[in-house]
C-alpha cells in the first residue's frame, strides 16, 4: 500500500543529495549514515538524528499544519523515506534492533528493507511493536527468494506479522505452523488452486487467509473438493455457497476427520458457519466468523461486489441476517464494515498512518496535537446505516467485479437462516470471471468397453421441491481439469438424465460410475423404460472423484435408452462419466 507512486531506487538516491531539503541543516539523511548504523549494529545516534531532522522539516507553526501542507511534505521522497525509517526503528525498539543487526546475515536484510520506501510502507502500515515479526520475516526472506517481491512479499509479511498457530479445528492432532502455512498457500497459488483475487489482496487480508481455522490437511482437501465436485463455485468466487450443501442437523457421527466430517454429516449453525469460513480461507478468500442472535455464521470478502447479498459491498455476511445483526469478534457489523472501508481507501489509510507516525516526533505539544487532529479529520465519513457492508464504490483497492451503486432503502430479502432449504446454483452458462479451462486429455478406452461422458445425455428432467428457490434443471459444469460434468442438485423431487447407447450384444454388463458426492449413503437408480436395472450405492466420496463399485445390469442388443436417476431429497451429486464392460 502506497500513498504516492515513485521509484524506490530514486528515493534512496535522493537521500544522498544534500541540495534537496527546503532549508539547510547540519545533518541530512543519507545512505552512508544508514549503512553505518546497520554495519555497527547501533541505531541510537541515527534514530536521534532522524527525529530531530523530521521535527525541523515539519511546519514550526501549528496553525500551518494543514492537509495540503502535510500531503505536500509527505510527497517529498527524502522526508517520507526518513519518516518510514524512523518508524521502523521505533516499532522494533532501538536496543532490540541493535541486537538483531549484530548477526551478519541480518545486516543485508536490514539494508534491503530500510533502503526501500515502498517496502517500508507496505510493512510498517501493519507492523506491531516488537522484534518477533521481523525475525519471522527474516526467516522467510532467507529461505524463500521468491518472497522478496510481488504477491509473495505481501504473503510473507502477513505470515510474519500475524503468524498462524494452534491446532486445526476438528483435527486437533495436527498443529498449525506459521511457516508451513505460508508454504501451503504459496504451493496452492502456484498450482492455480486459489481464487484469482488472491493475487491482489492487501497484507491484512492475506493474514485472514493464512489464519484459516482448519488444518493444512483439511485445506488441501477443501481445494480439491471444490474443484472436483463444485467447480461452478469458482465462478465469481461464490465459494460461500458450499455451506448450503451441509446438512442442518446434529451430526450422526463425531467430527473425527476434520472438516471432511462436517461436510459428510452436517451440523448446526456453529459447525456450518465455521465450515464456510474455513472453505473460503482455504480457497484464498479472506473470511471471519460472525455471531448473530441465537446464530453463528461467517462473512467474507467478495471480489465481485455486484453479487448478492449486500450488492455493492466488498465484504458480505452470509447464511444469516445482515450486518446490523452481526457481531464480528468484539465489534458490531457497522464498526467492522466502517473499519474495513477505511483500510480499503488505501491512499487515505496511508496518509493517516504517516501522520500518526509523525505526531510524536514533533517537539511541541501544540504541533503534535495539530497533526493528530488532522489524522482524524482527513478520514471521510463511512455510511454504516445500511446493510451494504464495505461499499466498493468508496474504495480504491483492486477488485474484478463492478462497484454497484445500491438503493439504501432496499433491504436484502428476509430468509430463514436456520432452514435446510436449498441455495441457488451458479449458472454454468455464465462465463464472466470463469477460471481458464484446460483442454481435456484424450480418454483411454479399453477394447469392448462402452464409455459415456455424463454431459452427453439426450434428455433430462429436474423437478424442484422448492420452486421459488431452485432451478428446474440438470446442470452441466466445466470440469476443473477439462471437459464437462453433470450435476444433480440437492433436495429436488427428482433428477434424471437419459443416454442413448448402442449395445453390441445382449448380456450382462458391469456399470461403473465416476462421481463426486459430499454425503454418505446416497444412491443412483438405473433403468431402461419401465424396467429397473439396478442401483449404484454411493458410500461417500468426500467431494472427490471416485469410481463407484460396479453394478451388474442386463441390456438388450441394439440402441438402448439408459436413465440415471437421483431420487427425491438426496444431496448434490456430480457425475463425470460411466462405463459398461461386458461380463464374460
Amino acid at each position: 500500500m502506497k500513498l504516492f507512486q515513485f521509484k524506490p531506487a530514486r528515493v534512496f538516491a535522493a537521500c544522498t543529495i544534500l541540495s534537496l531539503p527546503l532549508t539547510a541543516f547540519a545533518w541530512e539523511p543519507g545512505a552512508k549514515d544508514l549503512e553505518t548504523a546497520i554495519q555497527s549494529a547501533d541505531f541510537t545516534g541515527y534514530y536521534t538524528q532522524m527525529s530531530a531532522w523530521l521535527d525541523q522539516k515539519s511546519p514550526s507553526d501549528a496553525g500551518k499544519i494543514t492537509e495540503e501542507a502535510m500531503v505536500a511534505l509527505l510527497k517529498d521522497p527524502v522526508f517520507r523515506h526518513t519518516l518510514d525509517q524512523r518508524r521502523f526503528v521505533e516499532t522494533h525498539g532501538v536496543d532490540k534492533l541493535n541486537t538483531f543487526a549484530k548477526v551478519e546475515a541480518k545486516k543485508a536484510f536490514l539494508s534491503w528493507v530500510m533502503k526501500d520506501t515502498a517496502r517500508l510502507d507496505l510493512y510498517m502500515e501493519y507492523a506491531a511493536p516488537g522484534i518477533e515479526a521481523l525475525e519471522r520475516w527474516f526467516k522467510l526472506y532467507t529461505e524463500d527468494p521468491e518472497s522478496h517481491e510481488g504477491m509473495y512479499l505481501k504473503l510473507a509479511m502477513a505470515a510474519a506479522i500475524w503468524p498462524p498457530g494452534g491446532v486445526g479445528q476438528y483435527r486437533g492432532d495436527e498443529p498449525i505452523e506459521w511457516q508451513k502455512r505460508y508454504n501451503n498457500f504459496k504451493t496452492a497459488h502456484k498450482n492455480k488452486d486459489l481464487v484469482p483475487s488472491f493475487d491482489h489482496l492487501m497484507v491484512c487480508d492475506y493474514a485472514r487467509c493464512l489464519n484459516c481455522i482448519g488444518a493444512d490437511t483439511d485445506m488441501n482437501w477443501a481445494r480439491q473438493m471444490i474443484h472436483d465436485w463444485r467447480p461452478d463455485l469458482m465462478e465469481k468466487e461464490q465459494i460461500h455457497k458450499i455451506v448450503s450443501e451441509v446438512w442442518r442437523r446434529f451430526s450422526p457421527f463425531g467430527f473425527s476427520n476434520g472438516y471432511i466430517t462436517v461436510l459428510e454429516g452436517g451440523g448446526k449453525c456453529g459447525p456450518r458457519g465455521m465450515f464456510g469460513q474455513f472453505v473460503c480461507n482455504a480457497l484464498g478468500v479472506p473470511a471471519i466468523g460472525v455471531g448473530q442472535p441465537q446464530h453463528c455464521t461467517f462473512a467474507a470478502r467478495c471480489d465481485f461486489p455486484e453479487t448478492e447479498p449486500q450488492a455493492g459491498s466488498l465484504w458480505k455476511v452470509y447464511q444469516g441476517r445482515g450486518w446490523e445483526f452481526s457481531d464480528c469478534g468484539g465489534c458490531n457489523g457497522a464498526q467492522f464494515t466502517a473499519q474495513e472501508t477505511k483500510k480499503y481507501r488505501t491512499v487515505e489509510w496511508s496518509l493517516v498512518q504517516h501522520l500518526n507516525w509523525l505526531a510524536p516526533v514533533l517537539a511541541t505539544k501544540e504541533r503534535t496535537e495539530a497533526v493528530k487532529d488532522l489524522a482524524t479529520k482527513v478520514v471521510k465519513p463511512v455510511n454504516t446505516t445500511t446493510p451494504m457492508g464495505v461499499p466498493a464504490s468508496e474504495c480504491d483497492v483492486v477488485f474484478a467485479g463492478k462497484a454497484t451503486k445500491t438503493d439504501p432503502s432496499k433491504k436484502d430479502a428476509p430468509i430463514d437462516y436456520n432452514a435446510e432449504g436449498p441455495a441457488a446454483v451458479t449458472d454454468a452458462s455464465n462465463t464472466a470471471a470463469t477460471p481458464p479451462r484446460v483442454k481435456e486429455a484424450p480418454f483411454q478406452l479399453a477394447p469392448g468397453v462402452i464409455h459415456v461422458e455424463a454431459e452427453a445425455f439426450t434428455k433430462n428432467l429436474a423437478e424442484a421441491m422448492y420452486p421459488t428457490e431452485q432451478q428446474g434443471r440438470v446442470f452441466v459444469f466445466d470440469s476443473w481439469t477439462g471437459g464437462k460434468q453433470l450435476y444433480f442438485q440437492r433436495n429436488m423431487k427428482t433428477n434424471w438424465a437419459e443416454y442413448l447407447i448402442e449395445v453390441p450384444a445382449a448380456g450382462t454388463y458391469a456399470m461403473e460410475v465416476m462421481l463426486a458426492a459430499a454425503n454418505r449413503d446416497q444412491v443412483l437408480e438405473l433403468s431402461c423404460g419401465e424396467e429397473k436395472l439396478g442401483t449404484v450405492a454411493i458410500p461417500g466420496t468426500t467431494g472427490l472423484w471416485k469410481k463407484m463399485q460396479a453394478v451388474d445390469i442386463k441390456l438388450n442388443k441394439g440402441p438402448q435408452t439408459l436413465r440415471i436417476t437421483s431420487p427425491s431429497m438426496q444431496r448434490g451429486i456430480s457425475i463425470r462419466w460411466f462405463e459398461l464392460t461386458p461380463k464374460k
